[in-house]
């Protein structure tokens, strides 16, 4: 393997890894030797990625592997700048993720310590409670001047309710956030809010059963069916599958319409006319993926009762070894270990290609948490929310999160080396992968009414029965 690449080739590789549709090719040759870091890595040729000098595990030259830097082709050529100065006052961060909740006070306490005359109050809310309620909640409470949203529909929501701020010209944005994952947080060229995660909607799988009970890995939708039937059979739920929480059962959905299509732009097609009324439910693209859901409930995949599993009962299935596989994402990650440290170091992410035709992708990521600043706020509130969002975007700060949460963020300057979890998750970055497909329905209520048809066939309905009924709803609320 040669241990050089040249620049033409490396920037093939960078642009592939960030662009919006997502094929990332595989990394088949090494990069330029750095500077050694010396932490352990196992597989050559895997890297960060989300770093302006990224982590890449190389061939030392004596016959092992290390961790070496390099430094990413980044759009912009100049340093990430400081975090803004903020002037007295207070405000709220509304958020959806209450397990972050102590890193974000972790990192509050350190903006406070610095800016001792600024209060920064969290509101935090699980997600199906914050997509249901936060937008309407926020445009009543200016307070409220730095939110969080999800990519797709929800962010659409806030967008189209005038709740985001433009903040194309801050010098933060365009010198301390990776350029490529701005692109969730833009509308018509302007950045409107910051997308905070490089994740992958891929599932969680507990690498120590794996090998206990020596699993090959299922390459397609009839290998998986037989492996649910066989993990069904040793004692174990196969997917931890949180069917009465909406936003994170709908997770798997990611993998069920990947190769649902000829190409990428099909599917998109698709999910447009979707999202538009063009068609319904009842075509026969829909119905081959709800056919998916058929096929792995009948072969046992799902948890008895799936449709009244809660993330956190979920969670719970896989922290504690009762279910090999969590069908989320790397931001369970952290969550999990908080359940049963244990797991540390011991949680993998696999791909999930449920189709016997061709495959378009193996693998999904997403670039979400979009951070806004509220429009409707005061000037006040605006800069010091601004200046807090600055703060957020500053390296060290970011690695605070980024390990705790065992989540890829799009900032410059992390170092990801503390993290055996983030090092490992980032071999999926030289995988196949597409822009998670769920995101592309942008009406919230097409979005939710889908999700909610899968659900119920997971739960025992027939798809003849659901697809019509769901689809008269859709076309009510797309009329209404």
């Amino acid at each position: 393997m040669k241990s050089t690449m040249n620049a033409r080739a490396f920037k093939a590789v960078i642009t592939a890894i960030f662009a919006v549709t997502a094929t990332v090719v595989p990394l088949s040759q090494g990069f330029a030797a750095g500077e050694t870091l010396g932490a352990k890595c196992t597989t050559e040729g895997v890297m960060t990625g989300t770093k302006s000098t990224s982590l890449v595990c190389v061939n030392g030259g004596n016959g092992k592997l290390t961790w070496q830097r390099v430094k990413l082709a980044v759009s912009q050529n100049t340093r990430p700048v400081q975090s803004l100065t903020p002037p007295a006052g207070s405000i709220e961060f509304w958020h959806y993720r209450p397990e972050d909740v102590a890193l974000f006070k972790t990192i509050i306490d350190n903006f406070q310590a610095k800016y001792p005359q600024t209060k920064i109050v969290q509101v935090y809310k699980t997600t199906t409670d914050y997509n249901a309620t936060a937008r309407v909640q926020i445009l009543a409470n200016p307070k409220a001047a730095l939110f969080a949203s999800a990519r797709g529909s929800i962010f659409n929501d806030f967008v189209n309710s005038g709740l985001t701020q433009d903040i194309t010209n801050q010098r933060f944005v365009n010198q301390n956030i990776v350029a490529k994952g701005l692109t969730a947080g833009m509308v018509n060229g302007k950045v409107l809010g910051i997308p905070y995660h490089y994740l992958f909607n891929n599932p969680v799988y507990n690498t120590d059963i794996w090998a206990k009970e020596k699993w090959g890995f299922p390459k397609n939708l009839t290998e998986w069916t037989a492996w649910c039937k066989d993990a069904k059979a040793k004692g174990y739920v196969p997917l931890a599958w949180p069917g009465a929480t909406r936003g994170q059962a709908a997770q798997i959905s990611n993998s069920a319409l990947m190769n649902s299509a000829a190409s990428y732009d099909d599917l998109a097609k698709n999910l447009a006319d979707l999202n538009s009324g063009k068609t319904d439910l009842t075509s026969t693209w829909f119905k081959s993926v709800a056919d998916i859901y058929v096929k792995l409930r009948n072969a046992g995949c799902f948890p008895d009762n799936p449709t009244g599993v809660t993330e956190a009962a979920a969670y719970n299935l896989f922290a504690t070894g009762k279910s090999p596989i969590l069908p989320t994402g790397t931001f369970s990650m952290g969550s999990i270990k908080t359940l049963n440290p244990a797991l540390a170091g011991k949680m993998q992410l696999m791909s999930m290609v449920l189709t016997d035709g061709k495959v378009v992708a193996e693998g999904i990521m997403n670039n979400t948490f979009i951070l806004s600043v509220n429009a409707k706020s005061t000037s006040r509130d605006q800069q010091i929310a601004l200046a807090f969002l600055s703060f957020l975007a500053q390296g060290q700060q970011a690695q605070i999160y980024a390990v705790g949460t065992t989540q890829h963020v799009n900032v410059l300057d992390v170092d990801y080396s503390s993290s055996v979890d983030l090092l490992k998750t980032s071999s999926f970055q030289a995988k196949n992968t597409m822009l998670a497909p769920r995101f592309l329905i942008l009406n919230t209520a097409v979005s939710d009414l889908t999700q909610d048809a899968l659900i119920q066939i997971v739960g025992g309905k027939s798809p003849d029965d659901v697809l019509p009924d769901f689809s008269k709803q859709i076309k009510q609320k797309l009329s209404a």
